[in-house]
């Protein structure tokens, strides 16, 4: 069955279904994540972990922090909404045009750039001094763990997204004349 390039809205059940999924924001998933932040900033809080003899349980506090900031990030983009009842998009018949890595490395590296800026604010003053070389690991921490949040939701999807990934699996078909057409092009 061929479609018009105007049939801009869902056609048939299921992706009317996929679209009303997709359309409203994955309150759920935006929750889980606010938990996950407390819980890293409770973490983060103790007192034991920030006064431990040893130096890799001290990185345990930035690198929660750092997972959970960058899940939030990474995840809150994820669990806003992908589809318009009245505007379902489809890849034009040359391909697919619009890559979502860009936007995924972009904003794990904001994720990297922010978590030691939240770890510091979050982060109480230890009894004891720390070194150089261990308050500059704890940004470093902060930062790889944001980095790695942020791309974790890709991993553990929230539903806005797995349905809109869904809904544009079922889109990618024919042209208008019912064809599957490939080509290239050439510059010079």
């Amino acid at each position: 069955m061929a479609y018009a390039p105007g049939d801009i809205y869902p056609r048939g059940q299921r992706e009317e279904e996929l679209c009303s999924r997709a359309g409203h924001p994955d309150w759920l998933y935006l929750s889980a994540l606010l938990a996950l932040d407390v819980g890293a900033v409770l973490v983060d809080a103790q007192t034991s972990i920030q006064n431990s003899d040893s130096m890799p349980v001290r990185f345990i506090g930035p690198a929660s922090i750092g997972l959970a900031w960058g899940a939030t990030l990474g995840g809150g983009w994820l669990a806003l909404p992908k589809c318009d009842p009245h505007w379902v998009g489809e890849p034009p018949r040359e391909g697919e045009v619009r890559a979502t890595w860009p936007l995924a490395l972009s904003i794990a590296l904001l994720a990297g750039a922010t978590a030691p800026i939240f770890n510091g604010i979050v982060l109480t003053s230890a009894s004891e001094p720390w070194s150089t070389f261990e308050r500059s690991m704890h940004v470093v921490a902060a930062g790889v763990a944001g980095f790695g949040g942020a791309l974790i939701p890709y991993l553990i999807p929230p539903t806005t997204w797995s349905a809109s990934r869904e809904l544009q699996k079922i889109r990618v078909g024919t042209d208008g004349r019912g064809t599957i057409s490939v080509g290239y092009t050439l510059s010079f």
